[in-house]
């Protein structure tokens, strides 16, 4: 196993691009070709060296022996972890926008908060956030035709709005309360909510929603049976009918 630890050596001001910090870049490098690598902050281009501290094991290793270590404040450091197909990402802190683009494989683990579009297009892996994450968690950009396709998110807080907006696969697992929208244009896959959100699954085809607490729920939805989960009752709907009515939304009983 391969360890290296990545600490920024001062708040950033301004924010820095830093797709290369993802256990497939980094694996096969050594740590002075690390520190040479080349990051954007803002429209300035520097070395990883000039901001970042590198410290660690020393020999190339495969990526699935790697593991990178973020130290220090990165709530302004975007596109963490983008592409990972293995290994493991743990930041020891929040992180900025774009973490876990397109994500494969491995873990990124974050013991604070991420911002938004956190596992935007997922495609595996999984992510863990320990404390709240942005807007658009798991979702896909404008004109793409589905957002994450497969692995697991976890958030132990709440998340923002349109979490898993155009979701077609995979699990996303908020413990606290969720945005707006949570699900919108749900293509398949499961989303589930321990606390409360708004008009959750608006024009969702297939795919499971399931709230523990209150939601708001769109007139679209047909109202069904009450059905049991671990002891809780929830009711059952079946939409989004301005769709296909083929998607799964479950809520609380009690909700409204």
């Amino acid at each position: 196993m391969r360890s290296i630890t990545i600490a920024a050596k001062n708040a950033f001001r301004i924010s820095v691009e830093a797709e290369n910090i993802s256990p497939d870049k980094l694996a096969p490098l050594t740590i002075e070709q690390i520190g040479s690598l080349f990051v954007w902050q803002g429209n300035r281009q520097k070395k990883l060296s000039d901001l970042f501290v590198v410290e660690g094991d020393d020999g190339p290793a495969t990526v699935e022996e790697m593991t990178i270590r973020l130290v220090g404040d990165f709530s302004q450091v975007k596109r963490i972890g983008e592409g990972m197909t293995a290994g493991v990402v743990e930041v020891q802190g929040s992180v900025g926008m774009h973490a876990g683009n397109n994500m494969l494989g491995g873990l990124l683990s974050i013991s604070g908060s991420a911002d938004d579009w956190l596992a935007r297009e997922m495609r595996g892996g999984k992510v863990v956030v320990m404390g709240n994450a942005g807007n658009y968690l798991g979702a896909g950009y404008r004109g793409e035709k589905c957002g994450m396709r497969g692995g697991e998110i976890e958030v132990r807080g709440s998340a923002g709005a349109y979490l898993g907006e155009h979701l077609c696969g995979g699990s996303i697992r908020i413990l606290g309360d969720a945005g707006d929208f949570a699900g919108a244009v749900n293509q398949g896959g499961t989303i589930f909510i321990g606390g409360s959100t708004y008009l959750p699954g608006a024009e969702m085809s297939k795919g499971t929603i399931t709230v523990k607490r209150e939601a708001k729920v769109l007139p679209s939805f047909l109202k069904t049976e009450i059905v049991q989960i671990d002891g809780l009752a929830f009711q059952k709907y079946a939409g989004d009918n301005v769709d296909n009515g083929k998607g799964e939304l479950l809520v609380g009983v009690g909700s409204s």
